[in-house]
């Protein structure tokens, strides 16, 4: 990612598994990011021909991409915004995301009697080696999920004092306000270009 005054901290590291043992998406496929679409290939899933959902933009244009799949999209790209959709349209899914999908967004879909299933296809940990230096320097800080915010408020909690902080989804907004930190905005397109485009040009 080559934009102009951004500096990337990469807290977490992904770690992917090899889900080759599923072989074939039975069920209506349903993805909560571009990582679960990059799994599947890696592991050479068949999609089957049932119908696809994914979280946001940048999701369907992986799936897109390395599938050649049309996937349909909610209008609030959150989990929210999937759930709702997911509980008009369908009885039953498949759900390939990560080992922190959200057990809101799960209970939400089993309370209105959708019948899912759930792969695991990769693991999001905790990047031990990151450097978080070149916070000193920065003026505002993007957070994209909640986990990484509370690594780096307990890791590099003095580097984030008088700094503007933001989130990417509703979820990550709560979770620093819950921690006693204001964010100074919350962007639910999760279009991470976009958003940080739009912030490195403010003044």
């Amino acid at each position: 990612m080559d934009i102009e005054g951004v500096i990337q901290v990469p807290v977490l590291r992904i770690v992917y598994r090899d889900i080759s043992g599923m072989r074939k998406i039975q069920d209506p496929l349903v993805l909560t990011s571009k990582r679960g679409v990059i799994a599947m290939k890696m592991s050479k899933i068949n999609l089957g021909e049932k119908a696809a959902y994914c979280i946001g933009k940048q999701t369907a244009e992986y799936l897109e991409r390395l599938y050649s799949r049309k996937c349909n999209v909610p209008d609030q790209q959150n989990t929210e915004g999937l759930a709702e959709l997911l509980t008009r349209s369908e009885k039953s899914v498949h759900i390939v995301g990560s080992d922190q999908l959200s057990e809101k967004f799960i209970q939400h879909l089993k309370d209105a009697g959708v019948s899912v299933k759930i792969t695991v296809a990769y693991e999001i940990r905790e990047n031990e080696e990151v450097d978080f230096s070149p916070l000193m320097e920065a003026k505002r800080i993007l957070f994209g999920s909640s986990k990484s915010f509370r690594i780096s408020q307990g890791r590099a909690m003095k580097l984030l004092k008088g700094k503007e902080l933001y989130a990417i989804g509703r979820p990550t907004g709560e979770t620093m306000k819950d921690m006693g930190y204001e964010p100074r905005g919350t962007f639910d397109d999760p279009d991470i270009v976009k958003i940080l485009r739009q912030l490195s040009a403010k003044r």
